[in-house]
């Protein structure tokens, strides 16, 4: 126990780095040090994510905006609704609305 409890005291500091460089390409169990602290029972290997979770992340890279540069503005993306279309949106939000109250008790 004494002999645990001072190879952590002295692994401690490379410890707290490897939880500080990470790096999102490497996996943390390729890390002799995560072994370590595994052994030591400060760390430990994890688990497979569910199913539906590696469903829903996306495959492949990731393209990030970049710093500095600003997004199109949602003016720029929003489509243009003719009157008719506005007005079947409007009744079908009022006939939301009112299904909404009447469910909840409320006269409106």
């Amino acid at each position: 126990m004494r002999l645990k409890f001072w190879l952590l005291a002295m692994a401690s500091p490379f410890l707290a780095a490897c939880a500080t460089t990470g790096h999102a390409d490497t996996s943390q169990t390729d890390s002799p040090l995560h072994g370590f602290a595994v052994w030591a029972g400060i760390a430990t290997n994890p688990d497979q994510a569910a199913d539906f979770v590696q469903a829903s992340r996306p495959q492949g890279k990731l393209d990030y905006m970049p710093v500095g540069v600003t997004p199109a503005s949602s003016k720029d993306k929003a489509k243009k609704l003719t009157p008719l279309e506005l007005k079947a949106l409007e009744d079908e939000l009022e006939a939301t609305r009112l299904k909404n109250a009447e469910a909840a008790g409320v006269t409106p």
